[in-house]
């Protein structure tokens, strides 16, 4: 104990007459430990509690239920969505039955429903929620920031984008799309959904909404599965705080998706690794630094182990610096900043906590990281030799082969590791195999920077003497270069997993993001077998219109209906819905992964907006369409073109078709009728179309559905709302086709945004550590006469090396690692059925382009700007 105290004072010693270096050791292991507690808060402050949950629900009631049909459903315990599992034989629904079943409780109405309402631009659509927030049971679920609740039904309550979308103040009115003027008398918020469209009135003020009911009788999970038989759905507050165990779920709806969890996982885990490497390096530079100190103790009799000792003790000394810094600053930061946080997320945090176990273990971790960093660094330095280290003279000059071959050899570990694990879903083996290769990657720097050297000698002069300065000082420029490539890995691999997830998302669309679709309103579409001119118009003159087409649909029983095509019997998926018409058992599922006909199967795409369906869809539309609704190639549009006058039914999937012909489904039990058929390339989401004339050919009549309009841009809500009121009068619904964003791009993207600020600060501390390394190089240039300038544009080249060769190894192994790693998972979906939408490959070459160029950019400038030219004088001892 006697020596690890005496090993604390110096290095503390050090640590406080060294201030700058010890600053930038301090503030690169800080800005992990900083940004993680920011992470653990934040999370810790918007998981809500179950009473948290329950409030925003059913605000001081026991359950929130909603009786939508007669027909058994089932349910996930903790969602108010019904899924039918029979046929309605139970008695019809009502307030007076609910009562019935539920003696005792007091029910208060809630309803919901969507309006169209005046704003400044034209019609907007606004959900209104329709509840008494004078009644004490509904407190929680609504805000009141400013003026009042409604008291009755001429008045209403307006969030704050929907004052700002109409224009409307307290005490100033709003207008329906029927002409009914009402009365803002207060300025609200939903905690849940910050920056929704809500116009929040009493009940009945609105027609045509869905009712649920708040009620004061606690229910257990058990009453809750009684009452699913009569087509009941309950959320219980009783069932959030005490959910059922697994084995009491309905086995039809428990998969167990733990995606979100296992991503975080991934995601804290790559943070803690890039915590490690970065104090790795900075602790390496570090000891560079003070090599001469070091050497001086083993001159005057120190053994190996008291030199090991005293870097350790830097380690510790510094960590513990930085833990607290970095938990002070987290906490700081997230307190100053959830204001936009909330804005950000677009909901209020649960409470503002703190995660003190997280925070504990964040600042722990801090200190054994910098023990655990500063093992090779102190291992180095105890074995240095002390004669060339006195008189000042490089030490490693060139890297050992073996090293090398460790380093290719772990890559090529956490390669294998990785497509292996990832396949099998394991999030942890994907965490090793990362690991592995960072390592690999951090051996195999050293060589890396031998060869660049020998490239040195057709440079310029700075450049060629900042390349072999770190090939030189490999032992200093190696950790450096390493700390801006883990950074830079972990943003890019983030940035390609974000496009990913979002070209994934278009993979379930049947078109684009941008594209607009005009609804005829079922109701009215059972008359109509064509939209006017007049809609298609309206949308050319509002819209950033590129094409515009008008959509029908097959009619039956007078309306229209949603047909698709089925395959040929002998190539038909025994477990698909159109022949079992339920949810496959787990045990079907097996055997569905077992047959070839049920590949592709099962899975829901989105058509249109707002039809969403396993099966397919068929459409009715001139041939002029075929080519934006197919997407066709050029080669493709005469022949498909010709195909539809023809007659024929065209699909974009080739095993539909047998002999020329094909099946069109219709109605619930799915009847079929045959009918000629031309097959184009395969696409994404399956689609079929056919000429009206054709439709009546096979005795259909058509009905209405929609214009499609394809854009040249994102239409903004400013040009919806003026579509909106350009069709005002209520015969039309306006949808564009907007990105989603769910919860793990959401912490994706938050992710991104740290390690994007971790990479500038990594490469702009590292090159700090390597110019303050550098400083007697500046003075022997001094001395042998070199300009001033040459100060600022060897630093200038120092920054770019550093920069420029971390960027260049994190871009590629970030790229390589985030695409291994989606192939690797897609091959995993191959286990389930129906099989998820895979993964697109793809590269956001703008994002990529930041660490490639505008990281290494901006530390050169920086160096620059922050280097004098006057080149320093020092006494040599």
């Amino acid at each position: 104990m006697t020596g690890w105290r005496a090993a604390l004072r110096i290095a503390w010693r050090e640590a406080r007459r060294s201030r700058g270096r010890s600053a930038l050791v301090v503030a690169l292991i800080l800005i992990p430990v900083a940004a993680l507690s920011f992470a653990a808060i934040v999370y810790d402050s918007t998981e809500l509690t179950p009473d948290e949950d329950a409030s925003r629900h059913m605000g001081t009631a026991e359950a929130l239920v909603r009786w939508p049909s007669n027909a058994p459903v089932v349910q996930q315990p903790d969602q108010l969505l019904g899924v039918p599992a029979g046929k309605g034989e139970g008695p019809e629904p009502s307030q007076e039955r609910l009562q019935a079943l539920l003696p005792g409780s007091q029910l208060l109405s809630v309803q919901r429903t969507g309006i169209t309402i005046r704003t400044t631009a034209g019609l907007g659509r606004a959900e209104a929620r329709m509840l008494d927030l004078t009644n004490p049971l509904t407190q929680g679920t609504v805000t009141v920031l400013e003026g009042r609740a409604a008291t009755s039904t001429t008045e209403v309550a307006l969030s704050r984008k929907a004052m700002d979308r109409t224009g409307a103040k307290i005490g100033g009115t709003i207008t329906t799309e029927d002409g009914r003027t009402l009365t803002v008398v207060g300025l609200v918020e939903e905690p849940g959904a910050l920056e929704s469209t809500t116009v929040v009135a009493l009940p009945g003020t609105f027609a045509n909404a869905g009712q649920m009911w708040l009620v004061t009788t606690p229910l257990t999970w058990a009453k809750v599965k009684e009452l699913n038989k009569l087509g009941i759905v309950a959320m219980s507050r009783t069932v959030l705080r005490d959910p059922p165990p697994a084995t009491e779920h309905y086995p039809q709806l428990d998969r167990g998706n733990q995606l979100r969890t296992e991503f975080l996982m991934l995601i804290a885990g790559l943070a803690v690794l890039e915590m490690a490497l970065l104090a790795g390096s900075a602790l390496a530079v570090g000891a560079r630094r003070r090599k001469r100190d070091l050497a001086l103790v083993a001159a005057v009799g120190g053994a190996p182990s008291h030199v090991r000792r005293i870097v350790l003790a830097d380690g510790v000394v510094l960590g513990a610096l930085s833990a607290l810094g970095g938990v002070a600053l987290g906490t700081l930061t997230a307190i100053l900043c959830r204001p936009l946080i909330e804005t950000a997320i677009e909901e209020r945090y649960g409470a503002q906590r703190f995660y003190p176990t997280a925070l504990l273990a964040l600042a722990l971790l801090a200190v054994v990281t910098g023990l655990l960093a500063a093992l090779v660094p102190a291992w180095i330095s105890s074995r240095q030799d002390v004669v060339t280290a006195l008189a000042g003279r490089r030490g490693i000059t060139r890297s050992r082969r073996r090293w090398l071959a460790l380093g290719l050899i772990l890559i090529a570990a956490g390669v294998a590791t990785g497509v292996f694990t990832a396949i099998r879903m394991e999030i942890a083996g994907i965490l090793i195999a990362l690991i592995l290769t960072e390592i690999g990657l951090i051996l195999c720097t050293p060589a890396l920077l031998g060869l660049l050297a020998k490239a040195g000698r057709w440079l310029p002069v700075a450049l060629r003497i900042a390349l072999r300065d770190a090939s030189r000082n490999r032992t200093a420029a190696a950790p450096a270069i390493s700390a801006v490539m883990t950074a830079v890995i972990g943003a890019v691999a983030v940035s390609v997993m974000l496009t990913s997830q979002a070209a994934q998302e278009e993979t379930q669309l049947a078109g684009t993001m941008g594209d607009v679709n005009v609804h005829r309103l079922n109701d009215l579409a059972k008359a109509d077998t064509s939209i006017p001119p007049s809609v298609t118009t309206a949308i050319r003159n509002t819209m950033p219109v590129a094409e515009a087409h008008e959509i029908k649909l097959l009619s039956c029983d007078g309306g229209p209906c949603f047909a698709h095509v089925r395959p040929p019997q002998d190539r038909e998926c025994p477990y698909s819905l159109d022949v079992i018409n339920r949810e496959p058992t787990k045990s079907e599922e097996q055997a569905a992964l077992q047959d070839r006909r049920c590949d592709n199967t099962g899975r829901p795409h989105r058509y249109f907006g707002t039809i969403t369906t396993p099966k397919g869809f068929l459409v009715v539309a001139t041939p002029d369409a075929a080519a934006t609704l197919f997407n066709l190639p050029p080669q493709d549009i005469a022949p498909t073109q010709a195909a539809l006058r023809e007659g024929k039914v065209v699909v974009n999937d080739p095993n539909l078709v047998a002999n020329g012909q094909l099946l069109i489904a219709t109605g619930v039990q799915a009847t079929t009728t045959p009918a000629p058929a031309h097959a184009v390339g395969q696409n994404s989401a399956p689609l079929a179309m056919m000429t009206e004339e054709t439709a009546r050919t096979l005795g259909y009549e058509v009905a209405a559905f929609t214009i499609f309009a394809t854009t040249t841009r994102m239409p903004t809500q400013a040009e919806e709302d003026a579509l909106t009121a350009a069709l005002s009068g209520g015969q039309y619904e306006v949808n564009v086709d907007r990105p989603t964003e769910s919860e793990v791009q959401r912490s994706l993207s938050i992710l991104a945004l740290v390690a994007g600020i971790i990479t500038l600060a990594a490469a702009a501390l590292a090159t700090g550590l390597a110019a303050a390394d550098g400083r007697r190089d500046l003075t022997t240039l001094a001395a042998v006469g070199a300009t001033p300038t040459l100060r600022k544009l060897l630093s200038l080249s120092q920054a770019g090396v550093i920069a420029g060769t971390g960027g260049l190894l994190g871009t590629a192994a970030g790229v390589g690692s985030a695409l291994a790693l989606l192939a690797a998972l897609n091959v995993g979906y191959a286990s389930q059925w129906p099989q998820p939408p895979l993964n697109p490959l793809t590269v956001p070459w703008q994002n990529i382009l930041v660490p490639l160029l505008v990281i290494p950019a901006v530390a050169m400038l920086g160096a620059a700007l922050f280097t004098r030219s006057r080149l320093p004088i020092e006494r040599r001892e």
